[in-house]
């Protein structure tokens, strides 16, 4: 065994001494697991929210061949590239899109939440994943009101004081599919860590 693979190993080791994952399925444990080993946060175990037909819902976007869309660059490169060529998957990211920041500046909205817009208009089925605005993710909630033609997954773990809370929370109560985290903590790793843990579950990476 490598050194950075026993270096993960044993971080997994403590991981599991210290959390109760008892309450989880295998698969959901993966998430949980690779979520604390990105945030070094034990309390991510009390905090994630999966929805009731999370793993179901994944595996059948994952047939329809998604597009994967991300809020900010640094969730597209948390993805690792291993799993994009197993799976199949591309990803985007729009928020720097010229068309974007005129529409943004246009409509006094914010540059993330027009991404949001622009890629839900060019893509049918779309996994969405979210680590840095809250904005984009009640933008996402909005958007799959109005249009249930199309098929959604949200990996959504917005960091922030501002409104992040309240949009995951609005996310976990709603028939979205989706993963999700209470409170203020995220981040674009996170997110990019619960993404990667999916891909390792479906297509056993």
């Amino acid at each position: 065994m490598k050194k950075g693979e026993m270096i993960e190993k044993e971080s997994f080791d403590i991981i599991e001494q210290n959390v109760d994952l008892s309450n989880f399925s295998e698969e959901e444990k993966v998430v949980v697991k690779r979520v604390i080993h990105a945030s070094g946060d034990f309390e991510f175990a009390k905090l994630i929210h999966f929805s009731k037909e999370w793993l179901k819902d994944f595996k059948d976007i994952l047939g329809k061949k998604p597009s994967v869309i991300c809020d900010v660059n640094m969730v597209k490169s948390g993805i690792t590239e291993k799993y994009l060529r197993v799976s199949g998957l591309k990803t985007y990211c729009f928020i720097s899109d010229d068309e974007v920041i005129r529409r943004a500046k246009e409509l006094n909205k914010t540059q993330a939440e027009i991404s949001m817009e622009y890629a839900f208009d060019r893509f049918e089925n779309i996994i969405f994943v979210i680590g840095n605005a809250p904005t984009a993710l009640l933008k996402v909630i909005e958007m799959s009101k109005d249009r249930d033609d199309k098929a959604v997954f949200v990996v959504g773990m917005p960091v922030g004081f501002v409104k992040a809370a309240e949009f995951k929370k609005m996310l976990a109560e709603s028939p979205i599919p989706c993963i999700t985290n209470f409170g203020t903590k995220g981040g674009s790793g996170i997110a990019a860590a619960a993404f990667n843990a999916l891909i390792k579950v479906c297509y056993h990476v």
